[in-house]
């Protein structure tokens, strides 16, 4: 039993082709963790760095707290189970579940208690003096299971186990190792393409592609809360449906435009987590919506407001036994079209052939939206921002009736129909002049999600802790103004990581030995010995050649108008000054290159940034990896 923590795993082949990119991920004692995704995304890579059969390139891997980067594969205590088994041909069941026992020089009647207690467990004990070539397939599977838990190792590890088995031999085994997993208590890490298994057997997912992690989750919300396209086109069975669209907002009404010609009306409160940005007609969005969300309108059916109607061309229809997929088209002037395409839940006896044109209704609550640029969900589970149409009058800020005075930063005089962004936490229920009902709650974690209703806008509210209102109480509520973002007031938000070019030097001093430096532009940081033992191993005597970046947090460093000789001290001249009223932000010129900073100074003075090293993360940037 045991806890993990991959910190910023990378893995570069030598024709530095990236398997893995910074993969960072925290595993409990006793989860069962998925790694899904098709093939060639780094999964299986990613376990075998675990398991200590590939070298890891850059970061950190721990097993209860402790480094194993340098360990070797034995001496992790970890248990791995592969695809083709890896059973002995030559021995007896009982023979290849002793073999790690025997090796490691254990007692023969311990040996026999545990072979005889895995078997148990597993139901073989009748097949023990079998050899391999006389098991079914599961059974093989078994014994190479058996193998790993006589080791009582602290962690399972598992690559595609089941993919030599077929269809109904599969089904048995994801319910026979996940109740493996629970009668043993240990930690399982999992790697498979079949989305069927992660969604059923992880407690959960790591969804992967071309080495970088989609997204991190449990079942429930990879399929409720996709944080993209591609998760959210990978997990699910049929896939989801995908349409180009445009949203425009008329009042309290909008509609998505789609660009096979469909448009889907709705009330602006059932897309209540779309941001207002993507509203005006011109930023092309991904609708995105399950076909169990989309079903075939009877006839006579009367429909309540949670549906929408459009009309599609059927072309094939599947029948699966308890229920019919059809496969149409939205597109009804050209249903061969690849952009209409559309799958539809109905009823299994559903009497409609090619070419056909249904009515068909589809969810106004459940449906997905993503940016077309990134393909990044905007429509998530928690909202990460408020965006508010106000207007600016008498110093205040003005929005559905609620006045906020604003500080003198942005006193730019009266101006109307401005747009207001606003982090969800830098608004707070309880306090202040503001007034809302609670339309809706969710609990997510250990977190409150509040739906606001303020006039006609639904605001978002987090709250760290337990519901402490109720659907229906009406809340005073009250906002960071330090944190908002007016866009007209031409109010810059600054970014609290910031980078530097730069290198690692080594200089002969007077003793004859060798000083070592990080450079960045002419001014010469000294690292801790910690840093110069990391950069060593990471390159060897090539990393005085190698382009680095020095990547720090706002929030390290120290800015002032006078030098100080005993620390690292890098000069810069301010180039621009932002006064946001509560506070000073300077752009600061180092050499050739710019970084922010939180100093009350003035254009053209001289600064020294102070630095605290140990706090730096450097990359390497030929490769895009992190050494420290």
């Amino acid at each position: 039993m045991a806890s993990l923590s991959l910190k910023h795993i990378f893995k570069v082949y030598d024709n530095r082709v990236k398997a893995v990119n910074d993969f960072s991920m925290d595993i409990d004692d006793n989860e069962f963790i998925v790694f899904v995704g098709p093939s060639g995304c780094g999964k299986s890579t990613t376990l075998r760095m675990i398991a200590g059969l590939e070298e890891i390139t850059a970061g950190e891997l721990r097993i209860d707290d402790e480094i194993v980067n340098d360990f070797e594969p034995k001496d992790r205590n970890i248990a791995m189970v592969f695809q083709n088994y890896a059973l002995y041909p030559h021995m007896t069941v009982y023979e290849n579940m002793a073999f790690s026992l025997r090796t490691n020089h254990e007692p023969n009647d311990v040996i026999h208690q545990k072979v005889m207690e895995a078997a148990e467990i597993l139901g073989i004990t009748e097949y023990l003096e079998r050899k391999p070539k006389a098991l079914s397939g599961g059974q093989r599977q078994r014994v190479a299971l058996g193998r790993a838990i006589v080791r009582n190792p602290k962690v399972f590890l598992l690559d595609e186990p089941l993919s030599n088995l077929d269809a109904k031999l599969r089904t048995a085994m994801r319910t026979e190792i996940s109740r493996l997993h629970e009668k043993l208590g240990t930690t399982f890490i999992y790697v498979t393409h079949d989305q069927v298994e992660a969604m059923t057997m992880g407690t959960r997912i790591v969804v992967m592609k071309d080495g970088f992690i989609q997204q991190i989750d449990t079942p429930v919300n990879l399929f409720k809360y996709p944080d993209n396209v591609f998760v959210a086109g990978f997990i699910g069975t049929p896939q989801m449906n995908f349409f180009d669209s445009t949203i425009v907002k008329n009042g309290e009404d909008i509609s998505f435009n789609f660009d096979c010609g469909t448009v889907i009306d709705m009330k602006y409160k059932q897309a209540d987590k779309v941001p207002l940005k993507y509203m005006d007609g011109n930023k092309k969005v991904i609708f995105g919506v399950r076909p169990d969300d989309v079903r075939m309108k009877e006839p006579n059916e009367e429909l309540d407001d949670s549906w929408a109607v459009a009309k599609a061309v059927v072309g094939v229809v599947e029948v699966l036994g308890g229920e019919a997929l059809i496969y149409g088209n939205l597109n009804l002037q050209n249903p061969d079209a690849s952009f209409g395409s559309i799958i539809i839940k109905a009823d299994p006896d559903v009497a409609v052939k090619r070419g056909d044109i249904i009515d068909i209704k589809i969810s106004r609550r459940k449906f997905h939206v993503f940016d077309k640029e990134t393909e990044k969900s905007i429509r998530k589970r928690i909202p990460e921002e408020n965006i508010i149409r106000c207007n600016i009058e008498s110093g205040a800020l003005v929005f559905e009736g609620q006045q906020f005075n604003l500080p003198p930063a942005i006193m730019t005089g009266d101006i109307n129909n401005v747009e207001m962004t606003m982090p969800i936490k830098a608004l707070t229920l309880g306090e202040g002049n503001g007034v809302a009902k609670i339309e809706w709650m969710e609990k997510i974690d250990n977190q409150t999600l509040y739906f606001l209703n303020v006039g006609s806008l639904t605001l978002f509210a987090l709250e760290d802790q337990d519901a402490r209102y109720n659907i229906g109480d009406v809340v005073n509520f009250n906002i960071d103004l330090a944190a908002i973002n007016i866009n007209a007031c031409n109010i810059k938000a600054v970014n609290l990581i910031h980078k530097l070019d730069g290198s690692f030097i080594k200089i002969k001093n007077q003793e004859k030995t060798f000083d070592f430096f990080m450079k960045i532009e002419d001014n010469k940081l000294i690292p801790s010995d910690r840093i110069c033992e990391k950069l060593f191993a990471c390159k060897g005597p090539k990393i005085f050649n190698t382009s680095l970046a020095f990547e720090f947090n706002l929030k390290d460093l120290e800015i002032s108008s006078q030098q100080d000789y005993n620390q690292n001290t890098l000069e810069g001249i301010i180039e621009e000054v932002f006064d946001y009223g509560y506070t000073k932000f300077v752009n600061i010129k180092i050499g050739n290159q710019n970084i922010m900073g939180e100093f009350d100074g003035q254009e053209g003075q001289k600064v020294y940034i102070h630095l605290d090293v140990n706090k730096l993360t450097i990359i390497d940037k030929a490769i895009d990896i992190i050494i420290v």
